[in-house]
Parts: structure tokens; sequence; C-alpha cells
């Protein structure tokens, strides 16, 4: 038994040799690939390729990790490095139009894509605190809290990305139903909030992707058929060319060769052309809009704050301070980290949520502070261009005068 053990050790040993020696030889064969690009391009012209910096920082941290394992018999970390080789396979749509193409689409559109992930951030951060305000501290069941839960801000943002995927969503929302009385009480109204979740989140926001996606797949077949057209159209003036020269045809793989190295597919460049002229170098520069002041409007605020009154002006004033939005933008952060660093399952046992109270009152005095001022400067509703003719004031409102009423209930 002691002999078998001592030879599997041996064989562990050995396999551990030659992975060392081949990846020595790996390392050897990009090194020496790195050095002719560099001598035949020049260092100037081999940085210049993406894929070329990428190559040279693997390659060096690949020499730095076998010299440290040498010297030492430890791994410095940089094998993940290495793994990124696999990355290289990308250069393969160099050669396939087709692939490359649909890479170049996906590309594009990551701009789109990005926004999407962060409305689609916002809308499972949205929903997570929502979770957390309704159901947090309430799945302790006789059988113990579930592994899916509303009780902490990570939890809750994890399963809430679980409902989006689809999986179990169901018997996450029956226990958010059986936490507020089951079937024959108001649990029933809790179910709202895991339907609209799914609705809006699973068939609207996740479906979008789907849809960025066909069209990009959409595009890139027109790009490539285009490329072919104009393939065999270069192809059809080489044989044209040659048929005038010679009386005789070229094959047609030989004509596609030609037409290659002649017409080489040029990657799209947009260039930004800068003209000036002396006659608009005397121009004065165009106007900042928040640098110039909002003008009042002209009709009385509540039919009580005419435009010459001293406090509607103040209120004015204050509202079109270039970082009044920003303080209030600022202030709407720090609630919403507040909402997620409260403790729904100790409650009002928790200094903590006791200190996140208070900042709940002064956060909601921030808000409805901005409501008045906002009021009194542009009126309620009954006028043009009035506070409540804004959708996102009506937002506003309706948080202000709930977050009030919530205290007024509290006592």
């Amino acid at each position: 038994m002691y002999s078998k053990d001592v030879n599997s050790i041996n064989q562990v040993f050995k396999s551990l040799k030659v992975l060392l020696y081949t990846e020595v030889v790996f390392l050897v064969l990009f090194m020496s690939e790195m050095g002719i690009k560099m001598y035949g391009l020049g260092m100037k012209y081999y940085f210049m390729s993406a894929f070329n910096k990428f190559d040279c920082v693997v390659i060096f941290g690949s020499i730095f990790e076998v010299l440290w394992y040498k010297v030492t018999q430890d791994s410095f970390g940089f094998s993940v490095l290495r793994a990124l080789r696999l990355l290289r396979i990308f250069k393969i749509t160099k050669y396939w139009s087709s692939l490359r193409n649909l890479v170049i689409s996906l590309l594009n559109s990551m701009r789109s894509i990005v926004s999407l992930l962060f409305l689609l951030f916002l809308f499972i951060l949205i929903f997570a605190l929502l979770g957390m305000q309704l159901f947090g501290g309430k799945w302790n069941f006789e059988q113990g809290r579930p592994a899916q839960h509303f009780d902490t801000f990570p939890m809750a943002l994890m399963t809430v990305f679980q409902i989006l995927t689809g999986e179990d969503w169901n018997e996450v929302m029956y226990n958010g139903i059986i936490s507020h009385g089951g079937i024959h009480d108001k649990g029933m109204a809790f179910s709202l909030y895991f339907v609209v979740l799914v609705l809006f989140g699973n068939y609207t926001l996740l479906n979008v992707f789907l849809a960025i996606a066909v069209d990009n797949l959409a595009n890139a077949q027109e790009l490539t058929a285009k490329e072919e057209e104009e393939a065999e159209e270069n192809e059809r003036k080489i044989q044209e060319e040659y048929h005038q020269r010679t009386g005789q045809l070229l094959p047609r793989s030989e004509a596609a060769l030609q037409a290659e190295a002649m017409f080489p597919v040029q990657e799209e460049v947009k260039v930004i052309e800068v003209k000036t002229d002396v006659a608009d170098e005397n121009k004065p520069p165009p106007a900042v809009p928040g640098n110039t002041p909002k003008p009042m409007l002209e009709y009385s605020s509540l039919y009580i704050f005419s435009p010459t009154n001293r406090l509607r002006q103040l209120c004015h004033f204050v509202v079109n301070l270039r970082f009044f939005d920003m303080f209030i933008m600022i202030v709407i952060l720090a609630s919403s980290i507040a909402l997620a660093a409260e403790d729904p399952v100790r409650g009002s046992m928790s200094k903590k949520n006791n200190w996140l109270s208070i900042m709940d009152y002064i956060f909601t005095g921030v808000f409805t502070i901005e409501l008045l001022l906002k009021i009194i400067d542009l009126g309620l509703i009954l006028h043009p261009k009035a506070y409540m003719r804004d959708a996102w004031n009506i937002l506003d409102a309706l948080v202000v005068v709930c977050a009030l009423i919530a205290f007024a209930f509290q006592g």
C-alpha cells in the first residue's frame, strides 16, 4: 500500500515537471513571435496594435511568473494573467468576415447595452429596497428562514435578481403572501409586488437585451452581404482587366486572392474635421444653458405671490441655483443608502435604526422644503408650467406626502 502511494506521488511530480517544461516551451514560442514582430515592424508600429500590447503584457507577466516560481517555488498569482491568452482566439475574426462583422456590431451597441444595464440595476435596486420595507424580518417561519429573503440589502438584491431570472419566483411570492397572513387575509395584496416585478423586469427589461442582440445580428448580416457584394465587384473588375490584356479568364480562386490583395477590407474610421475661420474667431461663444438665468413665470403663484413678491423671487433664485439639483440628488442617494442600511429584523431595538430614523426625518424635511420652494415659484396646478403639471414633480410630491402621512401615524 505504501509503495502504491509513493508511485502515485512520483507520477504527480513527473506530470508537474512535464507541464512546467511545456509552459517554458510555449513561452519561448510567444517570445520569439513578439521579437520577430518587433524587429519586422519596429517598436512604434508594433505597439500601435491593441493585440500586440496585450500579448506583450501577458508575455512579460509569464516571464516574471516563471522566474518567481524558479526562485521561491511559489506562484505569484500571474497565472490568471497568462490564462487571458485565450482571448487571443478572437484574432480569428480577422479571417472570418461574418464573425468579425458580428463582433463589430456588438461593440458598436455597447453604449445602449451599458445604458440598459444601468437602468436594470436601478430597477433591481428600487425593488430590493421596497422589498426590505415590505417583507424585511417577516419571513421567520416555523421551518426556518428561507434562503431567499429581504432581511439584508445584499440578499434582497439577490432575491430580486432570482425573481427576474424566473428561478422559483412563485415560491418566493408564496412566502411573501404567507408572511402577511396568507391568501385569506391581506397577503394577496402583497402579491402585486411580485407580479409587477416579473412583468416589468422579466418580460420587459430583460427582453430588451434580446431585441438589441437581434438588431445587431441583422446589422452584421447586412454588413457581411455588403462586403460580399464588394468582393464580387472587385473580382469582376480584375477578370475584365485580365481578359482585356490576355484574352483569357483567371481562375476564380486566383481572382479572389488578387482582389483581396488589391482591395483590402478597410476599417471604418470616423474623422471629425475641425474648421476654423477668422470670422468665426470674432464671434462670441455660445451661451451655456446653465449660465443664463431662467425667467420667472408671469402669472401669480397660488394667486398670492406676484412676480414682484420678494418671497417668490427668493424661492425662484434658490430653485434655479446651479448646485440646487445636485444637492437634491446627493440627498436622494443618501436617503437610498440609509434605506439599504436599515436592519428590519431587529427594528427599533437597533441603535443604528434609531440613528437612521433621525436621518429619515432630516431627508424628509429637505424634500418638503424643496416641494414648498417649487410650489411658491411655479404655482400648484392651475397655471401653465405649474408644479403639478410635470410628471417628476407629481412623483416627488407623492413621495413627500406619503412620508409625512407615515410620520403622522407613527406619532
